[in-house]
């Protein structure tokens, strides 16, 4: 009478475990890049629902942005080159936010990240 293995073997699971650790390195180095993007814009939508940011010109919006990501501590993003805002009518603002974010994964691999949206503001009175 034969008996047959049940289970996975050695290689099976050292195979698993790669993979796991494989994707737990990439989720360490693209959750912080999203996080500062999520912290990023959920500061800009915050001007729809906030009566308490006092924003009258282009120029008052980026200073908010700006002191923004130094509160949150988001040094890796240029904001004079990653937001662009151009006002649309009276007491509107289009906020348009188009960047990448480029972090090495293994020796010559590289991750990128490109984001790409925009919103439309418009501050409480």
């Amino acid at each position: 009478m034969r008996h047959s293995q049940k289970g996975a073997s050695f290689f099976g699971w050292l195979a698993l475990i790669a993979l796991i650790i494989f994707g737990l390195v990439i989720a360490m180095k693209l959750v912080p890049i999203y996080l500062d993007h999520f912290a990023m814009r959920e500061m800009i939508t915050k001007v729809n629902e906030d009566p308490t940011i006092k924003i009258n010109s282009i120029r008052d919006f980026n200073k908010y942005i700006e002191k923004g990501l130094q509160i949150n501590s988001i040094r890796d993003i240029d904001p004079r080159e990653a937001i662009k805002i151009t006002a649309s009518g009276s007491n509107a603002y289009t906020v348009q936010i188009a960047y990448e974010v480029r972090t090495p994964a293994l020796q010559n691999v590289d991750l990128l990240v490109h984001f790409d949206e925009t919103h439309i503001v418009r501050p409480i009175k």
